[in-house]
């Protein structure tokens, strides 16, 4: 699509804004077809092509309309893109197989983050003022699709936009086999009028769309070269940074490598893995505002209400422990999803079954880090100490919050 529009595609109020400039400019109107109007469309293209790649017949005014539609508004409108077109392995609690994206809360509420950062690049660009970009500091508990939504922000950009240049790494090459195998599953089912020729396909190393001259680069974190040295990265995906054996390749390689400007978009994802390392470090820097151009997004375990259930019997009772855990949940949510949660029954019969479980086994820690509600609940000692993790953590549970206050001047 040739237009002087930023490609940018989160905010819906500047959505809305390109949908109108792109009609005026080329004198049509966009319409947004509904989930199941698209794939039985796209089904009846399909039986139109060859098995060479070639159509059976001309495409008529109709059909060409559609694609002409689809494929400016997919450009523009990342979860008009993602909700028909981005194909995923679903989580187990769904039901498993494979699926169109659907969005849980706490992917929408990445997403609701992300589109906050770029409303405020888009009206720097507009003043002509130096913009730095999207950059999410995603720090999370375990399993809430943050790998998935970032995989397809990344497929969005590199199947429809040109010249983007993007870096996937993770922490080994198990983990980049896995986002590249998540990236080629979205490639292979996009339908054959929104898939981009490749150029070059090297497995868990390189992804070339060739007349998009777009490209994804994959690396890991135990690789002797440096992370994406000597390169630039409008966009990037790092997962499992508090696992990096040496983070300051990070700092030293890959920062540098990201540019200022309004195509610019960069997650880092991870869990927590012990206290006083990398991501601890640069996660609450960046929390704190100490990072001009990260922004910090905390996914706490209890966001999808749906995801960590379990059935309590009729006659069960929460702990005093359960129920300080749900008091700590309520006064502490809205800072981090931005609304009052109050745990359901079913969600506190999990939390104290598997709390408990993680006590037998000697791994509260573990699980505290994987299940947690807070940062600070997240980041735990992995070595003895003098304390057990239950003591601490009852302990933390029975603090009060700190209430900051600012002492006026008497002179």
């Amino acid at each position: 699509m040739k237009s002087s529009i930023p490609i940018l595609m989160y905010s819906q109020r500047i959505i809305e804004e390109k949908i109108a400039r792109v009609e005026a400019e080329r004198g049509i109107t966009l319409q947004r077809y509904g989930i199941d109007r698209v794939a039985d469309i796209t089904a009846h293209l399909d039986k139109l092509v060859k098995p060479d790649g070639s159509l059976w017949r001309k495409l008529t005014k109709e059909e060409n309309a559609f694609i002409t539609n689809e494929r400016i508004l997919c450009q523009l409108d990342f979860l008009y893109w993602a909700e028909r077109y981005a194909t995923i392995q679903l989580d187990g609690a769904m039901g498993g197989g494979l699926g169109k994206l659907r969005l849980w809360e706490s992917q929408r509420m990445a997403l609701q983050k992300i589109a906050e950062m770029e409303e405020r690049c888009w009206d720097m660009h507009k003043q002509n003022l130096p913009v730095d970009g999207i950059c999410v500091v995603y720090h999370k508990a375990r399993q809430l699709g943050a790998t998935m939504l970032a995989r397809c922000l990344i497929m969005h950009r590199e199947t429809l936009s040109p010249h983007m240049r993007c870096m996937s790494a993770s922490v080994d090459e198990d983990k980049v086999q896995e986002l590249y195998d998540r990236d080629k599953l979205i490639l292979d089912h996009l339908p054959w009028y929104l898939k981009p020729s490749v150029g070059f396909d090297v497995k868990n190393e390189h992804l070339h769309f060739d007349k998009l001259n777009s490209r994804i680069l994959y690396q890991q974190a135990k690789q002797q070269s440096g992370l994406g040295q000597g390169r630039q990265f409008d966009l990037g995906h790092i997962t499992e940074v508090a696992f990096f054996p040496y983070p300051q390749m990070i700092e030293l390689d890959y920062f540098p490598a990201i540019p200022q400007g309004i195509h610019t978009l960069q997650v880092f994802e991870s869990t927590a893995n012990g206290r006083g390392n990398f991501w601890q470090t640069f996660s609450e820097e960046v929390r704190k505002g100490y990072h001009r151009r990260w922004v910090y997004l905390f996914v706490p375990y209890y966001v999808n209400s749906e995801k960590y259930v379990a059935n309590p019997p009729l006659d069960w009772v929460p702990s005093d422990l359960t129920m300080l855990h749900a008091k700590r949940v309520y006064e502490t949510s809205r800072e981090f999803v931005g609304r009052d949660v109050m745990l359901s029954r079913s969600q506190l019969f999990w939390y104290e079954s598997e709390y408990k479980s993680a006590i037998q086994r000697g791994s509260l820690n573990f699980f505290l880090t994987n299940h947690c509600s807070t940062p600070e609940e997240s980041f735990q000692h992995s070595n003895l100490s003098a304390f057990t993790p239950e003591t601490i953590q009852r302990l933390r549970l029975q603090t009060t919050q700190g209430v900051p206050y600012e002492l006026a001047s008497t002179i």
